[in-house]
Order: structure tokens, then C-alpha cells, then sequence
């Protein structure tokens, strides 16, 4: 079938206009609008007669969008994370929604590891010294992470992928995940364990979970209490998983030794006290941007876009019932 999408994501073919020219190729009709949002007429406007929206992070896809595009059945979602998409209300209005799971998980992992290594060895503090004709080599004391405790929350599929870089440091690996992958774990010598025992043992915490009503703001001033004083908090997921109110005091007053954040609870953390902090490393949400990762995301949610249009049920969709209904 012939289907009109508006392209939402601003990252979508940044570097490679590969998968924008395959949806063409294809008798996609494009409304190209990457960058723009729903305070545009004009983009507002383009909802009206679109069969399909290819988003990222920054279009919330709820009931009152919805309602903005009648003809909408497909709501294609660069990236894993779904917390800007609401499911049910997608479920009601007829529209499929479907993702690109597995496509960034390398790139995360990996940013997962230079944030743990850049607190760890003090690198951006060392730089920033070396740019002011600073010279403190003797003043500057790091930490090893060999051999120490890693504290996964999560153990999905990028979750996996920290563990096996971290047993490349010989790191003993605690894990909490509520559907525990138990062949994996077996496999690696992954530790099952609570998180509030993981976060009482563990040197490193490293959060790789989705955003739920449930484990909004779970990281919070009593949690973070019950961590070592010489802790690590990572954050490569969701920012308001974290309160940061809480973790700033955490930080100031050395209830946990540092934090490596990419993710924020308001993006751009423009007025965050957390810029304040020297034992923070922060880097603007960009742990999945490689060119790598961006091109399995740019091909993933695009061959799926054809596939829907030609009638074919896309392979990452999370409510197939819909898909289903369609066909009956």
C-alpha cells in the first residue's frame, strides 16, 4: 500500500541518506521534518495526512498527538527506549508501534565503560589541568577498577553487553533484573542478587533499565545512602530514574565518591547544579551515537517502515494484537 510518513527523528540519516532513499525507493511518500516538533503549525499541520510518524526521543507520542492524526497507523520509534510513546493510547487509536531493539547496544556499553574509566582515572579533570599549564601529575589519584564490583541494574540486552566488558576486568558481576536471564547469567558468573544488597556491595552501580512509572526516581537519597562511600553511580538510560536533587547532595556531601551521567531528568541540563560538581562526568544523552550504532538504527526502523507498507507485519512491534485487527 501506498503510506505518507512525517520523519520526526533528527538523527535519521544524519550521516548516511542510505535508508531515506531506500523509503523512496520504495514508494514511501516522505514529509521530511526532522528537527521540528509539536509547537510548529506547520508540523501539526503534516499530522493530518500521515499514515505513519518515524520518531526519536523528542516527539511524545500520546493521546493528544494522536488525536492530532486521524490517519496515523504506525508509529515507528528509532532507538529501544519507549518512554515518549504511550502504548495503550497508540493500542486505542489503531496504530502499531514498533522499535529497533539490539541496534545501540555495542555503542552504550562502550560509553558505559569510557564514563566508568573517565571517573575512575580522573581524565577529564586531568585534561582540563593540562589545557590551564597545570602540571599535577602527583596530585591527581585515581582508582583501578580491576578486579572490583560492578552492580548491573538491569541485565537486558545492553545490560549483557556491559557484563561482558566488564569480565575483560576481571570484575566480579552482581545483577538485578526482575526477569533474570538465567542461561546468561550462569554462563558468565553473574551473581543474582537484590538491589539493595547490590547496592551495598558493589564498587561501580551501572543503571540499564527502561523508564517506568515504577522505577521513576528510584535512585534517590535513600538509595543512595545505602551505597559505598567510595561508589560509582553510572547512568547511560533514563535521567528520571534518578532524582537529582538527591544524587547532587549525595555528591557534595562525599556520600558517594562520583557519578558519570548521560542522561538527565530535564534535557539540556542547562541550570542543573550538578554542573558544579567536580565529581561528575557528563556527556549530552550521546552514549548511542556512533556511526555505527545511528546506521543500524536508520536501517532497522526504515526496513520495517517498508515492510508495513507492503502489508507485512514489522519485526520488532510491541503490540501485535493491533497489527492483528488490522488483518481481520
Amino acid at each position: 500500500m501506498k503510506i505518507t510518513a512525517l520523519i520526526e527523528a533528527r538523527p535519521f540519516c544524519i550521516f548516511d541518506t542510505g535508508p531515506m532513499e531506500k523509503l523512496k525507493k520504495e514508494g514511501v511518500n516522505i514529509i521530511d521534518m526532522r528537527g521540528s516538533g509539536i509547537d510548529d503549525p506547520k508540523f501539526i499541520e503534516a499530522l493530518k495526512d500521515v499514515d505513519a510518524v518515524l520518531c526519536g526521543n523528542d516527539l511524545f507520542v500520546n493521546d493528544a498527538m494522536l488525536d492530532m492524526a486521524p490517519r496515523l497507523k504506525a508509529v515507528a520509534k528509532m532507538g529501544v527506549g519507549l518512554d515518549t510513546v504511550d502504548i495503550k493510547a497508540a493500542s486505542n487509536h489503531n496504530a502499531i508501534v514498533f522499535n529497533t531493539p539490539g541496534a545501540n547496544n555495542q555503542a552504550v556499553a562502550d560509553h558505559t565503560f569510557s564514563l566508568i574509566l573517565s571517573l575512575a582515572r580522573k581524565i577529564v579533570f586531568c585534561d582540563q589541568s593540562l589545557r590551564e599549564k597545570r602540571w599535577e601529575h602527583t596530585k591527581i589519584m585515581g582508582i583501578e577498577i580491576w578486579q572490583k564490583t560492578i552492580g548491573l541494574i538491569g541485565l537486558g540486552a545492553i545490560g549483557r553487553c556491559v557484563a561482558l566488558r566488564a569480565k575483560g576486568f576481571s570484575m566480579k558481576i552482581v545483577a538485578y533484573d526482575p526477569f533474570w536471564p538465567e542461561e546468561f547469567a550462569g554462563e558468565h558468573g553473574i551473581e543474582k542478587i537484590e538491589i539493595d544488597d547490590l547496592l551495598k556491595v558493589s564498587d561501580i552501580v551501572s543503571l540499564h533499565l527502561p523508564l517506568t512509572e515504577e522505577n521513576r526516581g528510584m535512585i534517590n537519597k535513600k538509595t543512595l545512602q545505602r551505597m559505598k562511600p567510595t561508589a560509582l553511580l553510572i547512568n547511560a538510560a533514563r535521567g528520571e530514574i534518578v532524582k537529582e536533587k538527591d544524587l547532587y547532595n549525595a555528591l557534595k556531601d562525599n556520600v558517594i565518591a562520583g557519578a558519570g551521567l548521560d542522561v538527565f531528568e530535564n534535557e539540556p541540563p542547562t541550570n542543573s547544579p550538578l554542573l558544579e560538581l567536580d565529581n561528575v562526568v557528563m556527556t549530552p544523552h550521546i552514549a548511542a551515537f556512533t556511526h555505527d550504532a545511528m546506521n543500524n538504527m536508520c536501517t532497522g526502523i526504515a526496513n520495517q517502515l517498508i515492510e508495513y507498507a507492503k502489508g507485512n507485519r514489522p519485526a520488532h512491534i510491541v503490540n501485535p494484537e493491533v497489527f492483528d485487527r488490522m488483518k481481520t
